[in-house]
């Protein structure tokens, strides 16, 4: 590896083949006049480009390092999804209005108030990195051999409004325009560089999807993460009091059914990315299989979903992973998301 440089352009380059390939690269001008023009207010360029030139630098010095630690691959993911956020805040596309209808419809909110311009675009790109995570887990699960493809992250999600926003991306040619392409073929470099054996070790790919969100949101946005209080409750704990409130409607209530019963609604005010939600239908699933009709079972599931088991979440981009969660639990219950 030779990271080269003008001082304006930095390019790392690696081999293959045999011969000379550019890995990645950083412009800090897109000229010379700019070059200088930058140079002459040092304050104002470390302001506007410093974490990101860092970011880019520490990539190269660790591109070949093992990779298998939960916190290494979300700071390189965030790291690339922060490049992207970057490039979306700056642009001002006509296709990103379709692309937020189209959000906005399939989850049901609205992006309003004086941030929610930010919220659209931040929200867009932490789906889409996140969205690629979450394929590569499940290619992962399905016994996948060779090398992983973002663009295929939809087909393995099985969710249609991750599928739909991958299709509008790769379609609009006006959207490639952002260059988010380079930075998620980035991003999927660095999950296919996962020692995966040693990655599922301490996180069971079951509940990869879910329990990484956070670690990856430190690393994407650590003071959005601190001012509004995303902290997650480990896997133990969330099963514990989902079990306790199953007993407790059975023997103090007299609902034999627990949670299974349509009587029983079920609200978490501060979902994050649906722990609980998901728990309780994975309770609500066992009940309904062990009656026997498969078929029947997933109907009744997804009926609980739809008219009795609420979340309310303040940020969109863990909404979305809530979403995401429902739909995969949904699609392996046999009643998919239409």
């Amino acid at each position: 590896l030779v990271l080269v440089t003008n001082y304006r352009d930095f390019r790392l380059v690696g081999e293959r083949d045999g011969k000379p390939v550019t890995i990645e690269s950083y412009r800090l001008a897109e000229n010379e006049s700019g070059f200088w023009a930058l140079a002459a207010h040092p304050q104002k360029a470390v302001t506007e480009q410093g974490d990101r030139f860092a970011d880019f630098i520490a990539r190269c010095l660790q591109r070949n390092a093992p990779l298998s630690d939960p916190k290494d691959v979300a700071w390189f993911l965030a790291s690339y999804a922060r490049d992207a956020r970057t490039q979306v805040e700056q642009a001002d596309l006509p296709a990103l209005e379709s692309i937020r209808a189209s959000l906005e419809e399939s989850l049901g909110l609205k992006f309003e108030g004086p941030k929610g311009e930010h919220f659209f675009r931040s929200t867009l790109v932490q789906t889409l990195f996140y969205g690629v995570f979450a394929g590569w887990v499940l290619w992962h699960r399905e016994g996948a051999k060779g090398k992983f493809d973002w663009k295929l992250a939809a087909w393995h999600l099985h969710v249609p409004m991750i599928r739909a926003l991958y299709e509008q991306l790769a379609q609009a040619s006006s959207v490639r325009r952002l260059g988010l392409e380079e930075s998620l073929n980035l991003a999927a470099d660095v999950l296919n560089r996962i020692d995966r054996n040693e990655f599922f070790k301490r996180f069971e790919d079951r509940h990869a999807v879910q329990y990484f969100y956070e670690p990856f949101l430190e690393a994407f946005d650590p003071e959005l993460r601190k001012e509004l209080g995303v902290w997650y409750t480990p896997e133990e704990i969330v099963r514990y009091m989902v079990a306790r409130v199953d007993q407790v409607l059975q023997t103090e209530l007299g609902l034999v059914d627990g949670l299974g019963d349509p009587n029983v609604y079920v609200l978490d005010p501060a979902c994050g990315t649906g722990a609980y939600l998901v728990e309780v239908l994975r309770v609500i699933a066992e009940k309904q299989k062990a009656k026997g009709d498969d078929a029947l079972a997933a109907q009744e599931l997804k009926r609980a979903m739809t008219e009795r088991v609420f979340g309310f979440e303040l940020l969109p981009a863990p909404f979305v992973i809530s979403h995401l969660q429902i739909g995969l639990l949904l699609s392996d219950a046999g009643a998919p998301l239409a």
